[in-house]
């Protein structure tokens, strides 16, 4: 009798043809398990490359790049072509598309080549001990299973897991890209959201969706400020009006979460993030552009409202570590660009250009107050400032 528990659906079943033209040239039956790292909130697996053993960050959001100078080893070769890409800041950039050979994913499954951009070396991969990132189009004729419990990645291929019905997911509109975008009910709002395990955090909120959310009585602003949203490829996104919000409920294929704080954006698109993880599996068939989400617990989960931050933000940002994003409570206090080079005792003029490391100093603090010291024109100006 066949297993009807979770682990089942790691076997796969039912027959699909294989009539689409790809790279990936296997025959057999393959139902593989990657143990995952979950580092700075990235799913990082290992990848031998013609040979060569690396690792990348999966990520579903975006499209698979690898850092030039392991390219070459891999023996990359150039297609001749670009790709225009925006990174999660939005800037764009065109990255040339070179084909590496002989892509081993898992013990079991093996893309004859695959094309993959070509990046600069960005610090934040090096610190991450990755070189490049693998979106949807590296898992394009398989069905990948994501398990954050056991820090687990499984593969299936070319059949779906084993009890997996179509009818217990929903439509995927992954166009050439791969990227996984269904549609989710925000607030009484249908829209078309991102999964993108290249993204930390819960819910980040287009605008312009929030907009709608908030005309349908179901979304509240509860604070502003003015600043960037993050560090993406191409460095600091611009600054910009930033508002911390409130969706009073969202649905995620039957589950409801109520309560969701969100940051809004000039994204393209709404994402739900990699902690999604954190309240289920998730089942992306790229072959059949069907998208699982299977609750750990199916009762409605409060997310307890907008979280406390701290009312400063601080980045690495030209050679410094400068304040990039301003609460209203502090803007008559502070301003965008000013040098930090205190926080709460801790020197951190010596420290290397990294966000982990002045997310580790901050999230070590005890309590809600603190304060920085700000060296402008200088002089040094200690500041409070608060999580609120």
């Amino acid at each position: 009798m066949l297993n009807m528990k979770w682990k089942a659906l790691l076997c796969a079943v039912f027959v699909f043809s294989l009539a689409r033209g790809f790279a990936q040239q296997q025959t057999k039956r393959v139902c593989d398990t990657i143990r995952y790292e979950f580092i700075e909130d990235k799913i990082v697996i290992p990848v031998t490359v013609n040979g060569v053993v690396v690792k990348y960050i999966v990520d579903t959001g975006g499209q698979t790049g690898t850092d030039w100078e392991h390219a070459q080893k891999m023996g990359a070769v150039g297609t001749g072509a670009s790709n225009p890409i925006a990174d999660l800041n939005g800037k764009k950039q065109l990255y040339q598309i070179a084909e590496v050979k002989d892509v081993r994913l898992s013990p079991n499954y093996t893309l004859n080549s695959l094309k993959t951009m070509i990046f600069p070396v960005i610090g934040s991969f090096r610190s991450l001990g990755v070189v490049g990132i693998l979106g949807g189009d590296a898992f394009a004729e398989s069905v990948i299973t994501f398990d954050a419990r056991e820090k687990i990645m499984v593969i299936n291929y070319p059949y779906r897991p084993d009890r997996l019905k179509v009818t217990d997911g929903v439509e995927m509109f992954g166009g050439d890209t791969r990227h996984s975008i269904i549609k989710m009910n925000l607030g009484g709002v249908e829209k078309e959201v991102l999964f993108d395990t290249g993204a930390g955090g819960f819910l980040l909120l287009n605008a312009s969706d929030f907009k709608d959310i908030e005309e349908q009585g179901s979304g509240e602003k509860v604070a502003r400020a003015f600043g960037i949203n993050g560090i993406g490829l191409e460095g600091l996104s611009e600054p910009t009006e930033i508002d911390k919000v409130n969706v009073k409920e969202m649905t995620i294929l039957g589950k409801k979460f109520s309560n969701v704080g969100s940051l809004t954006s000039e994204l393209g698109s709404t994402i739900v993030g990699v902690e999604l993880l954190e309240y289920g599996k998730v089942v992306i068939d790229y072959m059949r552009n069907r998208f699982y989400f299977f609750p750990f617990d199916t009762r409605d989960t409060d997310m307890g409202g907008v979280p406390k931050t701290w009312n400063v933000s601080i980045l690495p940002a030209n050679e410094r570590f400068e304040i990039t994003r301003i609460w209203d409570s502090m803007k008559d206090v502070v301003a965008f660009g000013d040098q930090v080079v205190d926080i709460n005792g801790t020197d951190i003029t010596g420290f290397p250009m990294s966000q982990p490391e002045i997310d580790r100093v901050m999230g070590a603090i005890e309590g809600d107050r603190a304060y920085i010291v700000v060296l402008k024109d200088g002089k040094r100006k200690k500041v409070e400032i608060k999580r609120e």
